[in-house]
């Protein structure tokens, strides 16, 4: 073997050598991160406003009215894409029809990348004729008298029309009310005090044919 020979096998082995040596360092090398936009002032306020006032807790499909009805599967097909099943109770047969063309505008406007579907005209008709059927049933122009009816009037028209008295029996008024509580909680609104709370149980139970409530809990 000449000089040469083991000159130019020197030079591989060293080649070799260096290129073991580099190896571990391009496999552990990471790929750029790339940066993530600062959020803007109005992209935080949205944000913020979007954790708080949020509106009551959604309802299971089975508890809808009718629950196989065709405008009951296409409020739980739609409507629940972007929020909590809403109860028809929610809102009066005079405030949904509002309430429904809001949503609608703000679905045809959201981007294309989060696939929301948006319902046709005649699918917008059978979901606001089901909502407004069996929608609130409010008072009428005159709220029957009695203790706490100013009360009642006060509270509970913040949220939605003022219900009809009849809606619930008296026995329930008490678990109804209890629940509209949690409502203003989850809404941010300021709670009612104490007496008002026992005022308007009262009313209601008697407006609704029953005697003085007994708040939920209460011994």
């Amino acid at each position: 073997m000449g000089r040469s020979d083991l000159a130019i096998r020197a030079a591989l082995a060293l080649l070799l050598f260096g290129a073991c040596r580099q190896a571990p360092r391009a496999a552990t090398r990471q790929a750029p991160v790339e940066a993530v936009p600062q959020l803007t002032r109005s992209d935080r306020l949205l944000l913020a406003a979007a954790s708080i006032a949020l509106p009551p807790e959604g309802v299971a499909p089975g508890d809808l009215p009718e629950p196989r009805s065709r405008g009951a599967q296409l409020v739980v097909a739609y409507c629940a894409q972007c929020h909590a099943l809403p109860t028809p109770l929610a809102h009066s047969a005079t405030d949904w029809p509002g309430v429904a063309r809001r949503m609608w505008l703000r679905m045809e406007w959201l981007p294309d990348s989060l696939k929301v579907q948006v319902p046709s005209m005649a699918e917008r008709y059978e979901m606001l004729q089901y909502l407004t059927v069996n929608a609130l049933k409010v008072s009428g122009a005159v709220l029957p008298p009695g203790k706490g009816r100013d009360e009642f009037a006060l509270v509970c028209s913040r949220c939605h029309a003022l219900p009809d008295v009849r809606v619930h029996s008296a026995a329930d008024w008490a678990v109804v009310y209890a629940r509209m509580e949690r409502n203003i909680e989850r809404m941010k609104l300021a709670p009612p005090t104490g007496q008002q709370a026992e005022d308007i149980l009262s009313y209601l139970r008697t407006a609704a044919g029953g005697g003085r409530a007994a708040r939920p809990g209460a011994k």
